[in-house]
Order: structure tokens, then sequence, then C-alpha cells
């Protein structure tokens, strides 16, 4: 009879926080963007590379990124955010300093996530730049597989 008895409080317990978790949400629809080369960073410091772009109906849209920036030279900033080509305004940006020297990787992953509610279409531009002018040889670049993606 007592195994019955915890049974059936385990039961109970088990029920009572099944019935607190919320159903799944399928996604609707998702657009995604990635590019498949290197590409080099401006040689003028603050000039932006666009790296890639997705074009999203309006609704609330949440908008991840990632870049993989690389500089083999004296260290820098780098910063890489999304852009609404429309009005031109950063929607979300992250920074890193990347370079040969201590205290910075020569390699590094920047990457972020942002809500948008647009109330019309819109072109996001996954946009990315540093802050000083190059010195030779020109070694800042943005790895392949940079991406953006809204869902």
């Amino acid at each position: 009879m007592k195994p019955l008895a915890l049974g059936s409080s385990l039961l109970a317990i088990v029920g009572s926080v099944v019935s607190l978790t919320l159903p799944a949400t399928a996604i609707n629809a998702a657009y995604f963007a990635k590019t498949t080369q290197i590409l080099y960073l401006p040689t003028i410091g603050g000039a932006e590379l666009r790296l890639t772009q997705i074009i999203l109906p309006r609704g609330k849209w949440v908008i991840n990124y990632s870049a993989t920036a690389a500089n083999g030279g004296n260290n820098d900033i780098i910063r890489c955010y999304v852009r609404a080509k429309e009005t031109g305004e950063i929607l979300s940006g992250h920074i890193t300093s990347a370079g040969s020297q201590l205290s910075a990787s020569s390699i590094t992953t920047i990457s972020g996530v942002t809500l948008v509610n647009l109330s019309e279409p819109t072109t996001m531009f996954l946009t990315c730049s540093h802050d000083l002018n190059a010195r030779t040889p020109y070694i800042q670049y943005i790895d392949s597989g940079a991406e953006i993606v809204a869902y």
C-alpha cells in the first residue's frame, strides 16, 4: 500500500510541474544569409564593410548575428553590428579587440542578438568596421561564415 501512495504523490508532483510548462511554439518564418569568403576590412578606420544582408517583412523579429574577425597586426577595435538600410539606425552592435600584441586575441568572434518590431519591410545589413587606419601589410579581415538570421 505504501508504494502506491508514494507513486500517487509522485504523479501529483509531476502533473503540477507539467501543467506549468508552456507549449512549444513553432517558428513561422526564418531569414538567413552567410558569407562564403574572407572579406578584408577597409584600410580607413571607421569605414564600414557590409558583409551580407536579409530583407525582413514587417512584424516582430529576433535577429542573431556573428562574425569572426582576424588581425595579425597591431591591436585594433573591431565593431560588428546590424544596421537598418532604410533608416541607417544601428539596431545591435558589439566590439572586440583583435591583434597580435598582448591583451588581444588575433582571432575572435563577435556575436549579438536583438529584438525588432518593424512597421514596414526593412533590409538588415550585417556590417563591420575597425577604429584605426591600417598599416601595411594589411591583414585585418572577417573570416568566411559571417551570418545573420531573423526568426
